[in-house]
């Protein structure tokens, strides 16, 4: 990416960091605030909490990119801090676009096998740990050589080497990220995060179908309301459509939308709705036309669920469809 473009997408998510600043860092001085004619909405607290703290990690990983020039990769995490304010925001859907997996939390670090205490770890898991919580842009480099340094000395463990993949990635070596990446599933063919990152890799460089073989893999093997998961599938989908497998990815947004139906925004909604009713799937249609209408006011997405209805023989539901079309304001002729 070029200076200029770096610049521009800088400038570009100026808004959203200010709004995200404002939520999540109420202390920091910002100039920019929520417009006073945003509906909030007030979920539970516990929910609240979650969204703050998975919108926090998702942001400063975003910031550390974007501050290294890395605004190409910065934008897939600022877009999932997006997704997780939005609720508290009152807004949703987000558009489809590549993800990477989130580097592993500081509060719970997640290694692969079954120690989970610090008395269970080896010595090597311990450090690992130590290693995780440091890496960052600013520490990649340092954090990189000891990883090297614990490989020379015979050390063959899969988070290692995932490690050295996201010490690569921060460090924007996208072709040792991908070596590293492989070589982590060389010994964990389940490494979760390791398929994800290496899809979202194949994907950013225009390797379709590698993408698709690997998220496919992460789509079976991630619970599916995890960050994970939605990544998974999200960049599962994207790679389909570049492929021109838009019926697949029209399920996978499906998919997508019966495990949270505001991941996605509502002009992708549509089309995937679209598509589903071009196949022959009408339920799936139904499903997304009904959600549809249910966050907004538009007529023309009311007469296209009614008409569907009908033409299923749900007549019923048609008519109630209808009855609340005849209820709303109409707008005057030649308006």
């Amino acid at each position: 990416m070029s200076g200029m473009s770096v610049l521009n997408a800088s400038r570009t998510g100026v808004g959203l960091r200010a709004r995200l600043r404002n939520w999540l860092f109420p202390s920091s001085p910002v100039s920019a605030s929520v417009p006073a004619a945003w509906p909030i909405a007030h979920p539970s607290a516990s929910s609240s909490q979650d969204n703050l703290a998975q919108a926090e990690r998702c942001y400063a990983y975003a910031e550390q990119l974007n501050n290294q020039g890395s605004a190409d990769l910065a934008v897939a995490f600022y877009r999932q801090a997006y997704v997780q304010i939005r609720p508290l925001l009152g807004l949703s859907g987000a558009p489809i676009g590549q993800q990477l997996a989130l580097p592993p939390q500081v509060s719970q670090p997640q290694l692969t096998g079954p120690a989970t205490s610090a008395e269970a770890m080896t010595p090597l898991q311990a450090r690992l740990e130590q290693l995780r919580r440091a890496l960052n842009t600013t520490t990649a480099l340092e954090v990189e050589q000891e990883l090297i340094s614990l490989k020379a000395q015979g050390h063959r463990d899969a988070d290692l080497c995932n490690l050295l993949g996201i010490a690569a990635l921060l460090r924007e070596r996208f072709p040792d990220a991908e070596q590293w990446f492989s070589e982590t599933l060389a010994l964990d063919p389940n490494h979760l995060r390791a398929l994800v990152n290496l899809g979202g890799l194949h994907l950013r460089g225009d390797r379709p179908q590698q993408a698709i073989e690997v998220l496919a893999r992460a789509v079976r093997l991630a619970p599916p309301q995890s960050i994970e998961g939605l990544t998974a599938l999200t960049n599962l989908t994207l790679a389909h459509e570049k492929v021109g497998r838009t019926m697949d990815a029209a399920q996978l947004a499906l998919r997508i939308f019966r495990i949270k139906a505001d991941h996605l925004r509502p002009a992708s909604l549509l089309s995937m709705a679209n598509t589903l009713e071009q196949m022959g799937d009408e339920g799936g249609a139904v499903e997304v036309l009904r959600y549809l209408s249910s966050i907004s006011e538009d007529a023309t997405l009311k007469r296209r669920l009614a008409q569907l209805l009908e033409r299923r023989g749900d007549f019923q539901q048609a008519a109630l469809v209808y009855r609340e079309l005849l209820s709303q304001p109409q707008p005057a002729e030649g308006s």
